[in-house]
């Protein structure tokens, strides 16, 4: 797990139009519910900022297929790059099944 979190780089990010733009898409095309507008403005900050993953436990909206997809859906028909949601448990163990 240490070599994990050593990869780990921190960067601040502000949110900005952008994100709020292509979180209200994700809430537009029902991937994200309208109450839950927190979770979306989390996934297009991550999207917005080039992350190549967003690590959560939040599996009510978040860590769960119909969310990816519809995400990824949308950043690729918009130019942005994919990104990956996964659980910190998938995270680590990346490195034990390279």
């Amino acid at each position: 797990m240490e070599n994990k979190l050593s990869e780990i780089v921190l960067e601040i990010v502000s949110v900005n139009e952008d994100v709020f733009s292509l979180a209200q898409k994700y809430i537009d095309e029902d991937i994200i519910p309208q109450k839950y507008q927190d979770d979306a403005l989390h996934i297009a900050l991550a999207t917005c900022n080039e992350a190549d993953a967003l690590v959560s436990w939040n599996f009510k909206h978040m860590v769960k297929l119909k969310t990816i997809r519809g995400v990824n859906g949308i950043n690729r028909m918009l130019g942005f790059k994919e990104i990956e949601i996964l659980t910190p448990q998938s995270w680590i163990q990346e490195d034990n099944n390279e």
